[in-house]
C-alpha cells in the first residue's frame, strides 16, 4: 500500500514539476517495479489470494447442499457464514 501511496504521489510531483522531473519519475517507477521488493510483494499477495481462495473453497464444500444456488458468491459465503 505504502509503494502505491508512493507511486501517486510521485505522478502528482512530476506531473507539476514539468517534463525532466516527470522523466525522473517514469524511471523510479520502472526501478520499483524491477526490483526484488516488488517481486517478493507480488508473490506474498498472490500466495495470501491464493490462500484465501483455497479457505474460501474449503468452506464452501463443507457447507454442501445447504448452499444456495446462486451465481452470487458474496450472498452464499453469507449464508453459510450466517451473516445475512
Amino acid at each position: 500500500m505504502k509503494v502505491l501511496l508512493a507511486l501517486v504521489a510521485g505522478y502528482a510531483i512530476g506531473a507539476t514539476s514539468g517534463s525532466r522531473d516527470y522523466d525522473q519519475l517514469v524511471k523510479s517507477i520502472r526501478a520499483i517495479r524491477d526490483s526484488e521488493e516488488f517481486d517478493d510483494f507480488v508473490a506474498a499477495l498472490r500466495a495470501h489470494a491464493g490462500q484465501t481462495l483455497r479457505e474460501l473453497a474449503n468452506l464452501l464444500d463443507r457447507a454442501g447442499p445447504a448452499v444456495p444456488d446462486t451465481d452470487d458468491l458474496v450472498a452464499r459465503v453469507r449464508q453459510i457464514a450466517g451473516v445475512e
